[in-house]
């Protein structure tokens, strides 16, 4: 087993405590222009997250504190794509991990250039937890991209073929 896939299991068992929308590593549509600068905001949820946001925080500490800024000042991660699973009932922690993972390895090759297994960077991701399944926004999946081992970028990441 894939040893990303180890730790997005860990990290998404702890988060779905502690949050109406689960974090995962391992495994968000339509990029927001890199060159509009997203005010910096401390304290955003992670269902407000939008594509093409950066943010200093993966969002997967016990006690979060995402703050979103421009993608051309130094950053952790980049949202580059979102989506909301269907309505219906909630399909169960497994299940919405699942195709949360499905939906952001899809478009991470999109977004990078290359397969996600082939790529250098790290990719997290958000998924729904039943708690918040009904709410607004407790459908969403929000994609995340970074630098390997935790560091930091300036820039975007789209088309870098990592």
């Amino acid at each position: 087993m894939n040893e990303r896939f180890l730790l997005a299991a860990a990290l998404a068992l702890s988060a779905a405590v502690l949050s109406g929308c689960t974090a995962s590593t391992n495994d968000d549509d339509g990029a927001a222009p890199p060159s509009a600068p997203a005010p910096s905001q401390a304290g955003v949820s992670e269902n407000n997250l939008e594509a093409g946001q950066c943010m200093t925080d993966s969002g997967t500490a016990a006690e979060p504190n995402i703050e979103v800024l421009p993608c051309t000042e130094e950053h952790a991660f980049e949202v580059f794509a979102t989506t909301e699973l269907p309505e219906g009932d909630y399909p169960g922690l497994g299940e919405a991990d699942a195709q949360a993972q499905e939906f952001c390895r899809s478009e991470f090759s999109e977004f990078i250039g290359v397969e996600y297994d082939a790529s250098e960077l790290d990719l997290q991701y958000f998924y729904p937890v039943e708690e918040e399944w009904a709410a607004e926004g407790g459908r969403s999946v929000i994609c995340l991209v970074g630098q390997p081992a935790g560091a930091t970028a300036q820039g975007i990441l789209e088309g870098s073929a990592r």
